[in-house]
């Protein structure tokens, strides 16, 4: 997807090789065009894939998450990082 390659460039820190940076339109600041594109970009992969749930973990996977569950018409699941502490 040429826009979020753009976006990336252009806003993306890379702070090792393993780490890129993506706050400022991934996380806490989240971009709602860009996730639109992403999220009817990504549907249109798995539209005839027979999806019923989208699964992520929490923070920078539920805003893309959210925009493709809606764009296949099926419920959105985050998973947690760590033990509740209800638990």
């Amino acid at each position: 997807m040429e826009e979020l390659k753009r976006i990336i460039e252009e806003k993306g820190k890379v702070l090792s090789d393993q780490v890129l940076k993506t706050d400022s339109f991934l996380n806490h600041s989240v971009d709602p065009v860009l996730m639109d594109h992403i999220g009817r970009d990504f549907a249109g992969h798995f539209r005839d894939a027979g999806i019923t749930k989208v699964i992520t973990i929490e923070s920078g996977g539920i805003a893309p998450a959210l925009a493709t569950a809606m764009h296949l018409g099926v419920p959105m699941v985050f998973v947690k990082k760590g033990i509740s502490k209800d638990l």
